[in-house]
């Protein structure tokens, strides 16, 4: 199969596949993001993320811009920091708020795989969207690197653990893509599914994201 054609296929199964989600649920987003990453002293990196969610017939919903500081002591290891300023859409009055997230990932290449685990801290407040409260959220992610292709498929699922309640709050499944554009852009799209350990309605996602780094 050509790398056109793989593409294609891909793209189209994700595409597929949140469509069908969509029919059958009241609740679809679709999240674009956009990322500027700049490395510096060999280890460091600070990135810019503006990011805009769109619910069910494309209304704006959400929109934030988050940076992040990252350092990568060895190649399995990595740490970063970020701080996110966003605001949820309402028809009276928006809701604005603040998170701070702190990160520790160790990744593993097996073959053509990459296996990667990811804990975070962050903190919720001042939203509807999840309970407020101190969050770990444990993340694993296996990405696979096909031969002689630009394109990455990945997998991962992660747990939103709310410490003040000390209680599972949901979950979320990722199935997406990404590919590489000459030698500093990415563009990826994926499926996500939040999943709640509640009566909360589920919500199925199409994510598409763009990133720069240099």
């Amino acid at each position: 199969m050509s790398r056109l054609k793989y593409s294609l296929l891909i793209f189209s199964m994700i595409i597929s596949c949140s469509m069908a989600v969509q029919a059958k649920t009241d609740k679809f987003g679709t999240w674009i993001e956009f990322e500027v990453e700049k490395e510096f002293l060999k280890r460091f990196a600070f990135s810019i993320t503006p990011e805009f969610r769109f619910q069910d017939q494309f209304i704006l919903d959400e929109y934030m811009l988050q940076g992040k500081l990252s350092y990568e002591p060895f190649s399995f290891l990595s740490l970063a920091g970020s701080y996110r300023l966003g605001t949820e859409v309402k028809r009276q009055e928006d809701l604005n708020y603040s998170r701070i997230a702190l990160d520790v990932q160790v990744s593993q290449d097996i073959n053509r795989f990459e296996a990667s685990f990811r804990t975070r801290y962050t903190n919720f407040r001042d939203s509807e969207e999840d309970e407020p409260g101190k969050y770990i959220r444990p993340r694993l992610k296996l990405e696979y690197d096909i031969k002689g292709n630009k394109i990455t498929p990945y997998i991962n699922y992660e747990l939103f653990h709310n410490l003040s309640e000390k209680e599972l709050h949901k979950y979320r499944i990722d199935a997406g893509v990404t590919r590489k554009i000459a030698n500093l852009h990415r563009i990826g799209l994926y499926y996500r599914l939040h999943d709640y350990f509640t009566e909360k309605e589920s919500i199925h996602i199409l994510g598409i994201e763009y990133r720069l780094k240099f």
